[in-house]
């Protein structure tokens, strides 16, 4: 463990652990889970508490606790709840199996458990002891997610990793090793016949290591544990410990795009564990989220479109006239009026949600036929991923005041790096010259004030690229800036950066 002092591990932000996701899956599934808005949180390996200390911003009435055993972690994490004055959240120096203990009161149970990027890289005894915990302390209706590196895709992942620790051997840097190791990948590859299986699949593992952040790379790659496993070897085990499988925490994972028709209708009428499994080899499957609860618990087999009456929806998909289409890339045509003026609703308040009820109050019709298409469309929009559901609200300001503040979470993080994490737990990453914009939205300084500091910064900074053409100097900066300034303020909000 202390590799991770060494190199610590970047400091992820992960949407699918938010408990209002969380919450609307398992609903969806039957499982009545805990309110969001005042829930108990552990997260098991939870690093620099990012992921934590942003959901406790979220959700003040609730209770956050994480588990790391990494020192340095938990010292970066504190220190980050200081600046915030956060009070609602806990870190702890432990080791993962010191919680392995019987609860003593309700208060030591847990309305949801996050074990995200810890499952499949420690050794087995600190597996079970992950879901000893989520089967000890998991309060009655409560949600654990686990995430964990799957068969079959990690089989071609496998090589490549087997590959990079054997050059690299030896080497106790960790930079020099990750170089070595993907240099030796890079010449294998160059040396194998051009459109070969082989080389397509070196060529896939080094764009994906060239993509990703190389201290996560490092610890993907080079730890001594990384242990892969099939779903249903992974099923088998929490039922060991009487947990169940809900569902997936994303909710693309449970589709059948990229399969037959008929194909995906035999995948249908097989039992969940079977069907979750075969639909993996379809789809070469690396990476699993999986939502479980205690065996006790009724889990309907099937989304109950019903459930949709008690959840929140967003939408960052664009419509024109009858046609949807998402960032995701997929698209569809919306036939009922009714669906229709709900969506043109969600598009224009969008990053903020709006219930089902309120979709309900601006759609001109009270008929029951066309709120029941209207609760079926919104249920297979969701599930395509059109449209974003959550059994919390999301509440952001979407208008731009006079003296603009940006998120008190966002505002120390750019002084950190160049990601931040918006009001919806999502990270968003950002230039320099927008990193510097949030700084200055102190919520005292008014658009004059914030045109100035821009001036500043980016005449001191090499000033804005406009066109083809750099312009550099205050007195030439300042007119280009003003006129940028309204709608820059306006992506901050549409970014769900800004609070009121």
């Amino acid at each position: 463990m202390t590799n991770y002092d060494d190199l610590p591990y970047p400091d992820f932000i992960h949407p699918a652990t938010h408990p209002g996701n969380m919450a609307a899956i398992a609903r969806l599934h039957g499982v009545n889970a805990p309110p969001p808005e005042s829930c108990r949180v552990l997260e098991l390996a939870c690093g620099p508490g990012g992921n934590l200390i942003s959901l406790a911003t979220l959700l003040p009435s609730s209770h956050f606790e994480g588990v790391d055993f990494a020192a340095g972690h938990v010292k970066t994490g504190n220190a980050m709840i200081g600046k915030l004055g956060l009070t609602n959240i806990e870190l702890h120096h432990a080791k993962i199996e010191d919680w392995v203990t019987h609860p003593e009161s309700e208060q030591d149970r847990f309305d949801y458990i996050i074990a995200h990027g810890v499952y499949s890289w420690v050794p087995e005894e600190v597996r079970q002891s992950i879901l000893a915990i989520c089967q000890m302390r998991l309060s009655t209706n409560g949600i654990a997610l686990i995430s964990y590196n799957t068969y079959p895709g990690w089989h071609q992942r496998q090589m490549a990793r087997d590959m990079m620790r054997y050059h690299a051997d030896g080497i106790e840097d960790p930079h020099q090793r990750l170089r070595h190791g993907k240099a030796l990948l890079s010449s294998v590859a160059q040396n194998v016949p051009p459109g070969s299986a082989y080389r397509v699949a070196l060529e896939e593992e080094l764009k994906a290591l060239d993509q990703a952040n190389e201290a996560y790379i490092s610890h993907e790659q080079f730890e001594d544990t990384n242990r892969p496993c099939y779903f249903h070897e992974f099923a088998a085990e929490a039922g060991a410990q009487c947990l169940q499988v809900i569902a997936e925490a994303d909710w693309g994972d449970s589709t059948y795009e990229q399969v037959r028709p008929d194909v995906a209708a035999a995948l249908a009428s097989l039992p969940k564990i079977r069907r979750g499994q075969t639909l993996d080899f379809f789809r070469r499957r690396t990476f699993r989220q999986t939502l479980m609860c205690h065996e006790s618990v009724a889990v309907s087999e099937q989304r109950q479109a019903a459930a949709m009456q008690s959840m929140h929806f967003v939408t960052s998909s664009n419509l024109q006239g009858d046609q949807i289409t998402g960032t995701n890339g997929l698209s569809g045509t919306v036939d009922h009026p009714a669906t229709q003026q709900a969506l043109e609703c969600l598009v224009a308040e969008y990053p903020a949600s709006m219930s089902y009820q309120e979709l309900c109050a601006v759609v001109e019709t009270d008929e029951p036929s066309s709120l029941a298409t209207l609760q079926a469309d919104l249920f297979n929009l969701v599930c395509v991923g059109l449209v974003s559901v959550s059994a919390s609200p999301t509440d952001v300001c979407r208008d731009v005041s006079s003296h603009p503040r940006a998120t008190a979470l966002a505002r120390e993080q750019v002084l950190l790096g160049e990601t931040v994490t918006n009001l919806r737990h999502q990270p968003i990453r950002l230039d320099d010259t927008t990193a510097h914009l949030i700084r200055c939205c102190d919520g005292e300084t008014d658009h004059a004030g914030l045109v100035e500091r821009m001036v500043a910064y980016s005449a001191a900074n090499g000033g804005l690229v406009e066109g083809d053409q750099v312009v550099t100097g205050e007195e030439s900066l300042r007119p280009l800036v003003t006129a940028k300034m309204t709608s820059n303020l306006q992506r901050l909000a549409a970014m769900a950066l800004l609070v009121s």
